[in-house]
C-alpha cells in the first residue's frame, strides 16, 4: 500500500513540474488571453468531437466485453464506461482503469481478459501511428518505426507470459480475437480522428493542415502515454508544445488547446463517472476495492 501510494504521489510531482516548467516559458497571461479568445462555435464543435471520441472508445470497449462476459444493459456499459475515466484519474496507483471491469457481469478472469485484451489492440493500434508520425515529424529519428511493430511485441510477451507465468489462468476459452482485433483496431482508429480534429478545429487560425494536425496528434498521444506522470498531465502539454513549434503556433495556444482538450476528453467523463458511480451504479466503488483486495491476498497465498 505504501509504495501505491509513494508512486501515485511520485507522478503528481513529475506532472507538478513538467507543468510548471512549461507555464514558466510562457505568459500566463497570454494563455488567458487564447482562452478567451476561443469562439464559442470552436468550444462547441471541440466538446461535440469529445463526445464522439468518448463514445467511441465506449464502444470499442463494450465490444471486447460483449464477446467475452455475459450479457449485460446499456446502463451497466455506460457506468463502466464512464466510471473508468475516473478511475483512471483518482486510483492510477491502485485499480486504476481495470476496475471499470467490474462494474460489469462475469467472473474475475473474464473481467480482467477483457480489459486487458481491450488494451492490447487499443495501444497497440495508438503505437503503430506513432512511430510513424514520430518518423515523419522528425526524420532522424528513423528508429521509432520500431513503434510499428508494437502488436508482434505485445504478442510475444503474451506468449511468453502465458507459456511462464500465472497468467494463462486469467486467459478464458474461445475468445473471437480476429472480431475484437479488427473492430477495436476501427473504433481506436475513428477515436483517434476525432481527436485529431479536435486540435485542427482550435488551431485551424494558425493554417496548419490537417495531415500535418494527425502526425502531431499521434506524437501527442504516444508521448502522453508514457506511464511516468499522473494521467500524461506534462508529457502531453510538453509534447504538444514541441512539436507545433514547428508549425509556428506559440506556445500559449499549444499549451492551451493540449490543456483544453485534456479538459474535454478525461476531466468531463471522469465528473459524469463520479456521477453515475456513486446515484446510478448497483456496484459502488468499495465493491470493487474489496474484490481486488481479495484477489490480491489470494494471489499472495
Amino acid at each position: 500500500m505504501i509504495k501505491k501510494v509513494l508512486s501515485l504521489l511520485g507522478k503528481i510531482v513529475l506532472s507538478a513540474i513538467l507543468l510548471g516548467y512549461l507555464l514558466s516559458k510562457i505568459e500566463i497571461g497570454e494563455l488567458y488571453l487564447f482562452f478567451r479568445s476561443l469562439p464559442l462555435q470552436t468550444i462547441g464543435i471541440v466538446l461535440l468531437l469529445g463526445f464522439v471520441n468518448i463514445g467511441l472508445q465506449g464502444l470499442r470497449f463494450l465490444y471486447t466485453c460483449h464477446q467475452i462476459l455475459p450479457p449485460f444493459s446499456l446502463k451497466q456499459g455506460i457506468i463502466a464506461h464512464l466510471s473508468g475515466f475516473l478511475f483512471r484519474l483518482v486510483l492510477p496507483a491502485s485499480i486504476g482503469e481495470v476496475g471499470k471491469a467490474f462494474l460489469l457481469p462475469g467472473t474475475n478472469k473474464q473481467r480482467i481478459y477483457a480489459f486487458l485484451l481491450d488494451a492490447f489492440f487499443s495501444v497497440g493500434t495508438l503505437f503503430f501511428f506513432f512511430g510513424i508520425a514520430t518518423y515523419m515529424l522528425y526524420p532522424a529519428m528513423w528508429y521509432m518505426l520500431g513503434f510499428c511493430l508494437i502488436f508482434v511485441l505485445l504478442f510475444l510477451i503474451y506468449r511468453l507470459l502465458r507459456k511462464n507465468s500465472n497468467f494463462r489462468k486469467y486467459v478464458p476459452e474461445e475468445v473471437p480475437y480476429l472480431k475484437i482485433g479488427v473492430m477495436n483496431i476501427l473504433f481506436s482508429t475513428l477515436g483517434f480522428s476525432a481527436y485529431i480534429f479536435q486540435f485542427w478545429v482550435v488551431l485551424y487560425p494558425y493554417g496548419i493542415r490537417l495531415l500535418d494536425q494527425a502526425k502531431v496528434c499521434f506524437f501527442i498521444l504516444g508521448v502522453g502515454s508514457i506511464p511516468l506522470s499522473f494521467a500524461g498531465i506534462g508529457f502531453s502539454e510538453n509534447a504538444a508544445n514541441h512539436a507545433l513549434k514547428a508549425f509556428s503556433v506559440p506556445s500559449e495556444a499549444a499549451v492551451g488547446t493540449a490543456l483544453f482538450i485534456f479538459f474535454v476528453n478525461v476531466i468531463l467523463p471522469a465528473l459524469a463517472g463520479v456521477i453515475l458511480l456513486n446515484f446510478f451504479s448497483e456496484v459502488r466503488y468499495r465493491h470493487i476495492r474489496e474484490l481486488v483486495k481479495k484477489m490480491i491476498s489470494k494471489e499472495k497465498k
